[in-house]
């Protein structure tokens, strides 16, 4: 049995198109947890953008320098100032000897240790 140039190019045509039909099939595993590959990791600033998970219990108040217009905090070595982002945390508020966060309705303190 000898099949023609003509039924050989219609066979593999046919096996390519339902490869390609086959690949359309499939979804892909998407969850909401994963993150979307195109939003950017770091800000124009320089700030990363990656929500890391941080539990209260684990930030550490480094240090504050604090002016009544533009006050810095470092927390867990990292140096931020109102408004910004440490894990879940915003910082709300810095004050002279401590330092407020706010995640959703919750605020913690994080107090300045004296030596």
């Amino acid at each position: 049995m000898w099949i023609s140039k003509r039924e050989k190019i219609i066979l593999i045509f046919i096996l390519i198109f339902s490869f390609f039909v086959k690949a359309q099939d499939y979804n892909y595993p998407f969850d909401e947890s994963s993150r979307d590959p195109f939003t950017p990791l770091i800000s124009k600033s320089g700030q990363i953008l990656i929500p890391r998970k941080i539990e209260a219990k684990n930030l550490v108040l480094n240090g504050i320098i604090y002016s009544p217009q533009n006050s810095i905090v470092v927390i867990n070595g990292e140096i931020l100032k109102e408004k910004d982002k440490v894990g879940e945390y915003t910082i709300f508020k810095i004050e002279e000897k401590k330092v407020i966060l706010k995640k959703k309705d919750k605020k913690i303190i994080l107090k300045l240790e004296e030596e």
